[in-house]
């Protein structure tokens, strides 16, 4: 049958009401919505627990109204290492010094791409792609270190946010409303370069407006912490001040860590990237030109799980992607494979295996969301939990923390990254073949 018709209405109807039990269901569901009337109620025992091993990791943050999460979860990583080179405790970066340079290079990458077609047709599905992705608040964490690495990191004290780093909402709108302008000129201009160059000087000077200008230089006071050795045998109120005079890459050079050998992994095939066990890298517009974004596609396994742990035993975040949609309750800061029992409910339990999720895009509406693990929970050698700092304000979960129960990460992580050191052997060989080139507007 073709069409809903009056007779598969009744149908459904009498179904749904020769059920009692479904009336009671519905009160509940009304009133309290699916997810609350189907929580487990065992879950929110398991999920708030003791960790195991767990790295100091600042404060918490909030990204407020921006997409910057894939951002400030590297600064997690780049923080432990500034306060650990600097003896410090808490030594805070600046989101908004390389969101300018995110967004000026993503700029700059747009219109360069734009000249780089100028000779295809407006109407082709590829320049309709570049035009369609121009520059917005999403990114990896491969972009962030390409970032830092270009330009270094300046404390937060230095560079402060801005009510547009807070509220990305307005800038990106003007941000794309001019680089559609300028695409247009671009492609009717017969010095294409002279344009763009016109057109970044604009960019930069919105930037600077919304965001201030990123310093040259800079001067920063710390109080390194004492040893614990040395504790308690002071006999004044003098402190060790120290002021630091350097440029925002001198002070990532001599106080951060290496990031040039972490690798992005995928847990989820689509249509384009679908195979396993295979680098693959997109033909798109780059964050920054000449940059594309590569991944291998993996099974999670116990090996991945394995590197996490190590990675973390080292003193080391680990930067990883989940879908928000998915078994998460805000409120109460979990992730758990079986959080809400919703199936219970609808008395369906049938789903998609993993292998199956990108294929057929099972993908909730509220999106990818990126976060560091900074922390595990152990019993008798198995991992049961993970400690992840959330960056939407210490009101939000946990103290701002979630817990990740271990079926979550096996089920619903989506991408991780983690350095190469830790990986073993087999995963490492596919980082060194040639990458499959994918392009998603053919």
């Amino acid at each position: 049958m073709k069409h809903v018709t009056k007779q598969l209405l009744a149908q459904y109807q009498k179904q749904f009401s020769s059920r009692p039990q479904n009336i009671v269901l519905q009160r509940s569901v009304m009133t309290n919505g699916i997810y609350l009337a189907s929580r487990n109620p065992d879950v929110t025992v398991r999920d708030t627990n003791q960790w195991s091993y767990e790295i100091p990791a600042g404060s918490i943050r909030d990204q407020k109204k921006t997409g910057t999460c894939w951002l400030m979860a590297t600064l997690v990583l780049a923080e432990k290492a500034i306060n650990d080179n600097l003896k410090t405790e808490d030594v805070a970066l600046s989101k908004s010094f390389l969101y300018f340079y995110d967004k000026l290079e993503m700029s700059n990458s747009f219109l360069q791409t734009i000249i780089d077609t100028k000779d295809e047709a407006l109407e082709s599905r590829h320049v309709q792609h570049i035009l369609h992705e121009k520059q917005q608040d999403g990114g990896w964490m491969s972009n962030a270190t390409q970032l830092i690495e270009k330009y270094g990191v300046v404390p937060e004290a230095v560079m402060p946010n801005t009510e547009d780093t807070e509220d990305s909402g307005p800038i990106n709108s003007i941000l794309n409303e001019k680089l559609v302008l300028y695409a247009q000129k671009i492609r009717s201009a017969s010095d294409s370069q002279a344009v763009k160059q016109t057109a970044m000087a604009e960019i930069y000077h919105i930037l600077a407006l919304s965001f201030g200008v990123p310093p040259d230089a800079f001067s920063f006071d710390i109080i390194p912490k004492e040893d614990d050795d040395k504790k308690g045998k002071k006999t004044t109120s003098k402190k060790d001040l120290k002021t630091i005079h350097t440029t925002p890459l001198e002070f990532w050079e001599k106080y951060g860590t290496k990031l040039n050998d972490f690798a992005h992994i995928s847990f989820l095939l689509d249509h384009k990237m679908d195979h396993y066990d295979t680098l693959y890298e997109e033909d798109s517009v780059d964050a920054m030109y000449g940059k594309p974004f590569r991944t291998a596609k993996l099974r999670f396994s116990k090996e991945i799980e394995e590197a996490m742990k190590k990675q973390l035993m080292h003193d080391e975040p680990v930067w990883f992607a989940w879908d928000v949609g998915k078994q998460f309750s805000q409120k109460l800061g979990i992730l758990d494979s079986e959080l809400w029992k919703y199936d219970d409910i609808y008395d369906t339990h049938d789903a998609l295996e993993k292998d199956l999720r990108g294929l057929y895009q099972d993908y909730s509406e509220r999106g990818t969301h990126a976060t560091a693990i900074v922390g595990f929970r152990e019993e008798k050698g198995v991992i049961t939990h993970w400690k992840v700092k959330n960056s939407w304000g210490k009101k939000q979960g946990q103290d701002g923390y979630i817990s990740m129960n271990a079926n979550y990460a096996k089920d619903y992580m989506l991408d991780v990254t983690l350095r190469l050191t830790y990986v073993p052997n087999s995963i490492r060989a596919i980082f060194e073949t040639k990458p499959v080139v994918v392009r998603y507007w053919e």
